[in-house]
């Protein structure tokens, strides 16, 4: 039970984390074999490329977590805290179903490139790995949506309550 409650508190932040680590290592190798050695290495850039494409999409899903996702909050903040919390559930409704049906469309398009067998053309890895991170990471946005939504039904708070109340007491300070 632990390890589930330490992998749903943590799970996007360390595979982001690992991401980022590698991602400025390759660029940093890349750099150093061009202008140290001479000899670029032909294959970092692809790689650093594909490597943004799975942390951006991981991204999203530890933006739903944490209730940092980019909303717009004219109307809560013009009709009040008493409207927050219904508009933060029809923004959580809105973004699972948006999540699920672009989890839908892909699914199909990244086995049809698999049945393919396309493959990137400076590694050679087979792109359905690289498009795989659609589905993956926004199916876990999704189900980090639902979370939320459960949480905030129970009577929870909405997520990012808290780093909301922590930015606006900081600007009346």
């Amino acid at each position: 039970m632990k390890l589930l409650r330490f992998l749903d508190a943590n799970l996007e932040r360390f595979l982001v984390a690992a991401i980022l680590f590698a991602l400025v290592a390759i660029l940093a190798a890349q750099v150093a074999f061009r202008y140290l050695l001479g000899a670029p290495l032909v294959w970092s850039e692809e790689l650093a490329r594909y490597l943004l494409v799975w942390c951006t999409f991981i991204g999203v899903s530890l933006a739903v977590r944490e209730g940092r996702n980019i909303s717009v909050d004219l109307l809560p903040t013009m009709l009040g805290d008493r409207w927050t919390r219904g508009f933060g559930v029809i923004a959580l409704v809105g973004s699972a179903i948006f999540f699920a049906l672009v989890v839908w469309y892909a699914i199909p398009l990244t086995r049809r490139i698999a049945r393919i067998g396309q493959t990137s053309p400076g590694l050679g890895i087979q792109m359905w790995i690289v498009y795989a991170a659609v589905p993956v990471g926004l199916g876990l946005a999704f189900l980090r949506a639902l979370q939320a939504l459960w949480q905030v039904m129970r009577g929870g708070p909405l997520p990012g309550a808290d780093a909301t109340a922590q930015h606006s007491e900081g600007a009346a300070s």
